[in-house]
C-alpha cells in the first residue's frame, strides 16, 4: 500500500534513529582491522567498536529472507546484519587499512601465500576458510588488474 514502511525500511529508520540519538566513540582501529572479530557483533557493541555509521540502507536479495540492513562507515567498511548481529563484512577497494596482513592492490598470489590454500578458486576470487566458531568464518577476495579490490568476510553456515 502506498505510504506504508515495510518491517526492514522501518528497522533502519529505527536504527538509524536510535545511533544518532545515543552517539558512541569510535574504538576502531582502522590500519588494522580483524574482521573475524567484526562477525557475531551486536547493535550496541558495533556502535562501540564502530561508532555512528555515515548511512544506513536495504540491500535486496533475490528472495525476501535474502535481504539486509547494510551499516557504511567512513573507513569504507559495511556491517551486513541478520537477527540483530553482524554476519558479513566488506571491505571495498577504497579502503586503506590492513586485514588478514593484506591490503587492497594485493596479488592474488600474495594472498595465497599470506593466507594459505583457499576452499574455492574463481577467475575473478578467492576463498578462504579464516576460522571455526561453532560456525565457519570465511572470507572471500575479489582481484581484478590493480589486484585485490574488494573482500567479504562472512558467517559461512548463512
Amino acid at each position: 500500500m502506498r505510504g506504508m514502511y515495510s518491517p526492514l525500511r522501518l528497522s533502519a529508520v529505527l536504527v538509524t534513529l536510535f545511533l544518532l540519538l545515543f552517539p558512541g566513540e569510535a574504538l576502531f582501529a582502522e590500519n588494522n582491522v580483524d574482521l573475524p572479530a567484526l562477525i557475531g557483533l551486536t547493535l550496541q557493541e558495533a556502535h562501540q567498536s564502530l561508532g555512528v555509521p555515515v548511512e544506513v540502507y536495504t540491500l535486496r536479495g533475490a528472495e525476501p529472507e535474502q535481504d539486509d540492513v547494510v551499516f557504511y562507515y567512513t573507513n569504507h567498511l559495511y556491517l551486513f546484519w541478520y537477527e540483530n548481529r553482524v554476519w558479513q563484512v566488506r571491505a571495498d577497494r577504497r579502503f586503506s587499512g590492513q586485514f588478514f596482513t593484506l591490503s587492497m592492490g594485493t596479488t592474488r598470489q600474495q594472498a595465497i601465500e599470506a593466507m594459505g590454500r583457499p576452499v574455492l578458486e574463481f577467475p575473478d576470487s578467492l576463498v578462504f576458510h579464516v576460522e571455526e566458531r561453532g560456525y565457519p568464518i570465511q572470507a572471500r577476495l575479489y582481484f581484478d588488474e590493480e589486484g585485490l579490490a574488494d573482500v567479504y568476510c562472512f558467517r559461512g553456515d548463512l
